[in-house]
């Protein structure tokens, strides 16, 4: 298991697309992931609902776990899509 932790780059934060397109590369992974906001409450990753409901606002650092067999490129790549420096 990696983990990474990353700040909500995108100015509407982790809500609608890019919450969208950090589930679908979360799915298409086929890796368990996990996202965890600044007090502590845990979303699975492949959940829209889990991952919306963290509220994470712009600025705001996240923790990302991945475990799965090419953890490190995934995390690498979900870091990038909530850093708001690539999207899906």
């Amino acid at each position: 298991m990696v983990k990474g932790s990353v700040v909500v780059g995108t100015e509407v934060g982790l809500h609608a697309r890019p919450a969208a397109d950090f589930v679908r590369l979360a799915s298409l992974s086929g890796h368990q992931v996990n996202i965890t906001n600044r007090v502590g409450k845990k979303a699975v990753g492949t959940s829209i609902l889990g991952v919306l409901s963290l509220g994470a606002k712009y600025g705001e650092e996240l923790l990302i776990e991945v475990d799965g067999p090419d953890e490190a490129k995934v995390l690498e790549a979900l870091i990038a899509v909530v850093s708001g420096q690539k999207s899906v």
